[in-house]
């Protein structure tokens, strides 16, 4: 062994790295071997009959920079074996290091990329008119919401339920779907509403198609008092009206959007005693023109407010209680509005 010069040679302690030899003995340096170029030059030293053990701990004084290789495809299985004191052939560095900071940068742009597409999805499932979410994975509804007003108690029986839907229909809550600050329920040309500080227990469920797809978005909300949904249908007037014809910013953190109205759309619709109801058809566009139309149906009593939105309102929708068109839906939620109890518990 003293014959061999100085240099790095194939660990004969730890598969796969590479130890340093003085020329005398073996020291702690080390590290993970790289693919050996054909090129490199082979030696006449073959493999002892035992390893040294235990291996050595003590780094030696200088010993030479790892050697770095060029990336190129690996050679056959059978020829990755190599003996364990074939010195490592000294080549330059630049492209090996330049592709593997390629190699880095493009894993690190795929999983930021990969953690936009989850987040952007649940966003757009947020909004209502054009959400998209595993039905999979979502929770089921509850049977109490966690609210002190009494009347929390009566909103499941307001919102779709599983018993409105065809057996490939999964009704479930979504996220933040019983939280009554930072989360809208007024959603029209990313507006404010001061009412919205007025809830004080809030629903809100989907139904989805077996691909995930929101088939109908509702929610059922409290106020503190009838005022406050008088308040709430006021302000969807006053933003409906000025709504610009230009982008806007949102106030509770969703996308910059500019909104485009379209006529009424129920004003042709039945309506049912005791119920008040405002309807918007509209369009959205983000900033990087991606356009998506919805329809955003409020209705109120007392101090119950009732939203039902249609992320896809052309042509028939999948059915709700036996209602398969827009005008249809809508009817069945305002008739449970207008059989709640009067008054509701908690006034």
């Amino acid at each position: 062994m003293s014959e061999r010069s100085a240099g790095w040679y194939p660990d004969p302690w730890t598969e796969g790295h590479y130890r340093y030899w003085t020329g005398t003995s073996w020291t702690a340096d080390r590290f993970p071997a790289g693919v050996v170029p054909q090129s490199a030059p082979q030696s006449s030293w073959s493999r002892p009959g035992v390893a040294p053990d235990p291996p050595p701990t003590a780094p030696s004084a200088s010993p030479p920079l790892p050697p770095q290789w060029e990336p190129q495809a690996p050679p056959a299985r059978e020829t990755l074996a190599h003996e364990p004191w074939t010195p490592v052939a000294a080549v330059p560095i630049g492209r090996r290091s330049r592709g593997l900071v390629f190699v880095a940068l493009m894993l690190l742009a795929g999983l930021v990329i990969g953690f936009l597409g989850v987040f952007g999805a649940q966003q757009l499932l947020d909004r209502r008119s054009t959400s998209r979410t595993p039905a999979a994975a979502a929770p089921s509804v509850p049977q109490q919401l966690p609210s002190a007003d009494p009347a929390a108690a009566v909103l499941p029986d307001l919102v779709v339920r599983q018993s409105d839907v065809d057996s490939t229909v999964t009704v479930a809550q979504i996220r933040n779907g019983t939280a009554v600050s930072g989360a809208a329920t007024l959603d029209l040309c990313n507006g404010r509403f001061p009412s919205e500080s007025l809830r004080t227990a809030r629903l809100q469920v989907a139904a989805y198609d077996d691909q995930g797809a929101v088939e109908l978005s509702t929610e059922a909300v409290a106020y503190q008092n009838a005022a406050a949904t008088t308040s709430a249908f006021a302000e969807l007037t006053e933003v409906a009206a000025r709504c610009p014809n230009s982008p806007v910013t949102s106030p509770v953190g969703e996308p910059t959007v500019t909104t485009s109205f379209s006529a009424d759309p129920g004003s042709s619709w039945p309506r049912s005693a005791g119920v008040d109801r405002q309807a918007y058809q509209f369009t959205t566009t983000d900033a990087a023109g991606t356009s998506s139309s919805a329809i955003a149906v409020y209705l109120k009593r007392g101090r119950i407010l009732l939203g039902v939105y249609f992320p896809r309102p052309e042509g028939q929708q999948a059915p709700v209680a036996g209602q398969s068109t827009v005008a249809g839906i809508v009817r069945v939620f305002q008739d449970r509005l207008a059989r709640l109890p009067s008054p509701l518990p908690g006034g």
